[in-house]
């Protein structure tokens, strides 16, 4: 057996070294709006990473202030890697030059991600 679905315990570790190099936003971007997200869309089908998913968001809830992590879902633009790594103009420029695809299913389906993972982060 796997337990590809424990991933998220280095991801934490990867998060505090992204915080101490670039900052909490960062990390915030990097373990929330990627790899949290990503774990919760897992969590849909995969019941080893269901079971995960509480105690992943747990950790992440111990990790960074209330604040932070309100702050951060309340002005998030974009998930996924791309969220992160790219400012608003490089991402602009990616979309409007066709690497990046303008896909409506997949953001509502990002939408009801993101507010998954502010239920399991901000309401105790």
């Amino acid at each position: 057996m796997s337990d590809f679905h424990l991933i998220w315990r280095d991801q934490c570790d990867a998060a505090e070294g992204i915080r101490e190099r670039f900052g909490a936003r960062k990390a915030l971007g990097y373990l929330i709006g990627e790899k949290l997200v990503n774990y919760a869309n897992a969590a849909m089908t995969d019941r080893d990473f269901a079971a995960e998913l509480p105690k992943f968001a747990c950790v992440v809830r111990d990790m960074f202030t209330t604040e932070e992590l309100r702050d951060y879902l309340d002005n998030v633009k974009r998930i996924g890697a791309l969220g992160h790594v790219c400012s608003d103009e490089e991402h602009d420029f990616l979309r409007t030059r066709g690497a990046i695809a303008d896909d409506p299913v997949r953001g509502a389906r990002d939408i009801l991600l993101l507010d998954q993972v502010r239920a399991l982060l901000l309401e105790r």
